[in-house]
């Protein structure tokens, strides 16, 4: 028997205006409320201001936040990642949110274009000690195979409970790219009892979505912030890229999971 699926969306694209890009809290929880209809059980969300850049000043994400939830029970992971120049402490900020309950967790630096996206062991130390205060559950992001010894070790160090969820981010230059061998011999490591998922970024279709599904991945993601592209076509909200995956799951003999089932399976 398959175990289900949890589709996650990210629904802001990291471009800003234009597009059909969703910036205001009108626009994102809108987007967002109408994806869990269509089968999203969780929403990926940075704390980003009505330009779309990345901010400290929560009151933009707050309000988003409170609308989703006053019309949907979809989780909500909080991103404490994205290239910037916040303290490690501020890049928590998010996870502060009343109704977050996981929240990703960077455990690895990369070249990130010509850029280097820094996640530094002690700074990863201070994410984990904080989410365990706001008890939050960390989603631990992979962009390098060397990415998940640090993520083991960090989980022998402790102050992560099981089970752990892991989240490999593939296609990001110059982060892994995707291949089925390398998404297995992560999959290999991942703790019994544990989760991982697959973030394909630039995506033109699902046909690597249903391969890891395959390969046994709980978690997959598609919205603006990885992809508008599938099958051919443009899309233009991310609802639509929900209901694309997930008619194409179905289809393929999978099910997907409710947030409530999702709850079960991450946050247990």
């Amino acid at each position: 028997m398959q175990k289900k699926i949890i589709i996650s969306v990210a629904p802001v694209g990291p471009w800003g205006a234009g597009e059909g890009n969703p910036l205001s809290p009108e626009a994102v929880a809108e987007q967002v409320i109408q994806s869990a209809k269509a089968g999203a059980a969780m929403v990926h969300m940075h704390c980003r201001d009505e330009s779309g850049a990345l901010t400290t000043d929560l009151s933009t994400f707050n309000k988003t936040a409170d609308l989703i939830k006053a019309s949907c029970d979809i989780i909500l992971e909080a991103s404490t990642g994205g290239i910037s120049s916040m303290s490690a402490l501020e890049r928590t900020l998010p996870a502060t949110n009343r109704h977050a309950q996981l929240a990703s967790l960077n455990v690895g630096s990369f070249n990130f274009g010509d850029k280097v996206y820094q996640n530094s062991v002690p700074d990863i130390r201070l994410w984990i000690k904080r989410l365990a205060e706001l008890g939050i559950k960390p989603a631990m992001e992979v962009f390098e195979a060397g990415n998940m010894h640090c993520a083991l070790n960090l989980i022998n160090e402790g102050g992560m409970k099981p089970p752990y969820n892991f989240i490999f981010v593939c296609n990001l230059n110059w982060g892994m790219p995707y291949h089925p061998s390398l998404i297995s011999y992560l999959r290999d490591q991942v703790p019994q009892g544990s989760n991982f998922g697959v973030n394909m970024i630039g995506s033109a279709d699902f046909k690597q979505h249903l391969e890891v599904a395959h390969l046994g991945a709980v978690i997959l993601r598609v919205g603006f912030e990885d992809s508008r592209r599938y099958n051919g076509k443009i899309a233009a909200t991310n609802q639509e890229m929900v209901a694309a995956l997930r008619s194409e799951l179905e289809a393929d003999g999978f099910s997907i999971a409710t947030a409530d089932e999702a709850r079960a399976i991450l946050l247990r």
